[in-house]
């Protein structure tokens, strides 16, 4: 039986873009509230829910990935996930959001996507730089 990580087997590419515990924290930061209910809160108090995946950028039918993610507080969350709130009035306050705010939010995205597709990447780091091989084994390998 095939399995995914067979070689020769024809896998499709990775479309959907993840989001990293630092971009959402990065969203986190420029919402600085709750989008449903505008009560602000920490960080550590909110979370980042997403309405549908975000498609890499070589795959995005739309160009703004902002309109399906939204910062919510965790009681809010909690009623999204039990069904409570309905996706519709999601979006719709995601669609209110102010011009500025869909600015901030892109920017963070765009950010998480140019290093998750590793076009902002220039360089490979050393690994014995970094101390990722036991002691004595970088040296053998230069």
């Amino acid at each position: 039986m095939a399995t995914d990580s067979e070689p020769g087997k024809n896998n499709p590419p990775k479309t959907h873009a993840v989001l990293t515990s630092k971009t959402k924290g990065r969203l986190k930061e420029v919402a600085g509230k709750c989008e449903y209910c505008d009560a602000k809160k920490s960080p550590d108090q909110l979370e980042v829910y997403q309405l549908s995946p975000i498609a890499r950028p070589e795959y995005r039918k739309e160009n703004d990935p902002v309109s399906s993610v939204i910062v919510l507080c965790k009681d809010h969350l909690a009623q999204v996930l039990k069904g409570d709130l309905s996706k519709s009035s999601i979006k719709s306050k995601i669609a209110g959001r102010s011009d500025k705010k869909k600015k901030e939010l892109r920017s963070v995205l765009q950010k998480q996507d140019r290093t998750c597709g590793g076009a902002g990447i220039t360089r490979i780091r050393d690994p014995a730089r970094f101390n990722v091989f036991p002691k004595g084994q970088s040296e053998n390998r230069r």
